[in-house]
């Protein structure tokens, strides 16, 4: 019989809905790795524990029945060319790895490159003004080609237009890169749709999610995915955002962590833009023309 590859168990732990990455790591402080949870906990062992729900500790007993399922789905992967990194990884992003909750496992599609580690994040709305979307486009395209990184979260409009803006930037020593972090699994990346002719420039991009690879979006997801934006960012661009988009939560998420954040400053904002004044009212450094934006650079 083939042996189990330790990152299997770490797969099929993460695969239990509700197990959060705050239960994830108190059942590793208490029980050390994956493999012991899995397969030499007794029922009670985890019913003794307080903060751990008694659907939760079924659900680890249903799970190491099916170990060979969760094997399958691992070698599946490495055939799709998707990377898992776990905490227990020193490849994991130690830009990640500082957040409070990290995640504890991390599917990639791609590297995680040194490159990586100058990067802007450019996030708003997903139905922004036409000079919104050009702006971002324009933004990731500029500084894509002094090297940096851009992020955004693979959704419609600002984040598409940082995404091909980025790639658009040019080929050779400074190919524009950019990193997808996705609020899905990657069962749901379909990446031809987003990024048409420049799909097969692999190099450019990455692709990560912290989430079981066939669960779909959601808003919890959707906004959990915003902080790893921001970890990931030495600093936020908001281009558009109402006045309960996700983008400000990128943007508090980047305030918490000590990063520098901007806004685009509008004389009479589109309704995509209602939000930007309260991003600039809190701190934000203000961005009102592209002199502003090859500033940017300066402060990063």
């Amino acid at each position: 019989m083939k042996e189990i590859d330790p990152v299997t168990y770490w797969v099929a732990l993460h695969s239990i809905r509700g197990l959060g990455p705050v239960t994830y790591r108190r059942l590793l402080d208490r029980f050390g790795e994956p493999r012991s949870i899995l397969l030499e906990t007794t029922k009670s062992d985890l019913n003794s524990l307080p903060w751990l729900r008694h659907e939760l500790a079924k659900d680890i007993f249903q799970v190491r029945r099916t170990m060979g399922r969760f094997a399958s789905i691992v070698d599946t992967l490495a055939y799709n060319g998707v990377r898992i990194l776990t905490l227990a990884d020193r490849a994991f992003p130690p830009k990640i790895r500082m957040l409070k909750h990290a995640p504890v496992v991390l599917y990639f599609r791609g590297e995680y490159l040194e490159r990586d580690k100058r990067a802007l994040a450019i996030v708003g709305s997903t139905r922004p003004s036409m000079k919104g979307y050009q702006i971002a486009a324009e933004t990731a395209r500029r500084l894509a080609q002094k090297g940096f990184t851009i992020i955004s979260g693979y959704a419609r409009g600002i984040d598409t237009a940082a995404h091909s803006g980025a790639m658009k930037s040019g080929r050779g020593v400074r190919d524009g890169r950019t990193i997808m972090v996705i609020p899905a699994g990657l069962d749901h990346f379909v990446w031809k749709k987003t990024l048409g002719s420049y799909a097969d420039r692999k190099a450019s991009y990455s692709v990560i999610s912290e989430s079981f690879p066939d669960q779909k979006w959601s808003v919890g997801s959707a906004l959990s995915r915003n902080r790893l934006i921001a970890a990931l960012s030495d600093a936020v661009f908001v281009v558009e955002t109402d006045v309960g988009g996700g983008a400000i939560h990128t943007f508090s998420h980047a305030k918490t962590l000590g990063k520098k954040t901007f806004v685009l400053k509008y004389t009479n904002p589109p309704k995509s833009a209602m939000g930007n004044q309260s991003i600039l009212s809190q701190g934000a450094i203000p961005v009102s023309n592209y002199a502003d934006i090859e500033n940017i650079a300066a402060y990063l």
